[in-house]
């Protein structure tokens, strides 16, 4: 009998896990324009720097049916070491993605913030990007964001405060900065993404002194990078260190480079995961860009890597039907004999490791 349950709570376990994780890739579409769905508003605004001494421009989406009325947690959103406040909106349709999430009821009803994250009086992109003023403008936001902008959209905005409804996160430049300061200031952040994190991002024995404090202040860590990117490997070392160190956290490889269309992909994720009930209790390693499968088309079968593992397997089609699953397997083959014309998605888990990847039946 008790084997019995253990086999049921696992199946539940995994079925949630699913459930609560976009572990499958970015949908095609994901980032483009449909007018037949309700939009939020994307809008530049000023406000006052004391630490910049000087009147600084931002960008501040809101939700479809933004109302004063009603109060919405906030996610501050940071660009790379070339860009500024207009970087995302110019190259990466963050609010096309917002809106086509919003239309799935897929996002909690939220503000999100572009701030210009090099504080400086002339904070244009310089000629020389890795000058030690631009490098040192970039360090000398955290003050800006920390005391000027959260005040000013605090009074400026009708919003919930408190850590657990405010999300930064950003990549490359922008990602570093956001382990930083986010991890840095836990007392006002509870949920930070680092996207492709560059090099200015700190130790991960300085971003996590303290494992058991982060574990529970913190509602989620997400870090992410392409498969390609030369900065796998650093923002790997992280990962690692978070793992052993126990820290719960999501480390999400997918296919790319250091690029727009993998950033895209971690806004897409990230924005769906924060403000709900904490997503994760350990640390998960999810990939899309290794999938670890083969499927045949001549034979219809699907032939799995490392066969000897014990791993939970699902099959849905790409509208999210389940056609297919195994519990706690050891398989090498699945047959497909049977299954229609079409795109289909497969979902493994092994170990904390969730990999995903969709295959076409012709």
């Amino acid at each position: 009998m008790i084997p019995c349950l253990i086999l049921l709570f696992a199946t539940v376990q995994i079925q949630q896990l699913f459930a609560q994780l976009p572990v499958d890739p970015a949908p095609g579409g994901y980032a483009t324009y449909k007018g037949n769905i309700p939009h939020g508003v994307l809008k530049t605004v000023q406000y006052k720097s004391k630490t910049v001494g000087t009147t600084r421009k931002v960008e501040v989406y809101t939700p479809p049916g933004y109302t004063p009325s009603k109060k919405y947690p906030v996610m501050y959103l940071l660009h790379g070491i070339g860009g500024n406040e207009n970087e995302w909106k110019y190259y990466s349709n963050p609010d096309f993605i917002l809106d086509n999430l919003y239309a799935q009821n897929k996002l909690t009803p939220m503000i999100v913030v572009f701030p210009n994250g090099r504080a400086m009086k002339d904070d244009r992109p310089p000629a020389n990007l890795f000058s030690s003023e631009n490098m040192n403008a970039f360090a000398n936001f955290e003050y800006d964001l920390i005391n000027d902008l959260i005040p000013f959209i605090d009074t400026t905005y009708s919003v919930l405060t408190g850590s657990e409804n405010r999300a930064l996160a950003g990549y490359s430049m922008g990602g570093g900065q956001s382990l930083n300061f986010g991890l840095g200031h836990m007392d006002k952040f509870a949920w930070v993404g680092g996207f492709s994190a560059a090099p200015n991002v700190k130790s991960a024995s300085q971003l996590v002194p303290k494992p058991a404090e982060t574990n529970e202040k913190m509602k989620l860590i997400y870090m992410a990078c392409g498969d390609q990117d030369g900065l796998l490997s650093s923002n790997r070392d992280i990962h690692n260190y978070l793992t052993s160190k126990k820290v719960k956290h999501i480390w999400f490889v997918v296919k790319g480079a250091h690029e727009t269309k993998v950033w895209q992909n971690d806004l897409y994720n990230f924005s769906q995961l924060i403000f709900k009930s904490a997503p994760i209790t350990s640390a998960i390693n999810i990939s899309t860009s290794e999938p670890g499968f083969t499927y045949n088309q001549s034979t219809k079968n699907i032939q799995l890597n490392n066969p000897e593992a014990k791993k939970n397997i699902e099959i849905h089609t790409i509208a999210g039907q389940l056609m297919k699953y195994f519990r706690g397997a050891k398989i090498e083959i699945i047959g497909l004999q049977g299954f229609k014309s079409g795109l289909y998605v497969l979902r493994l888990m092994e170990g904390n490791k969730i990999s995903s990847g969709k295959f076409r039946i012709q």
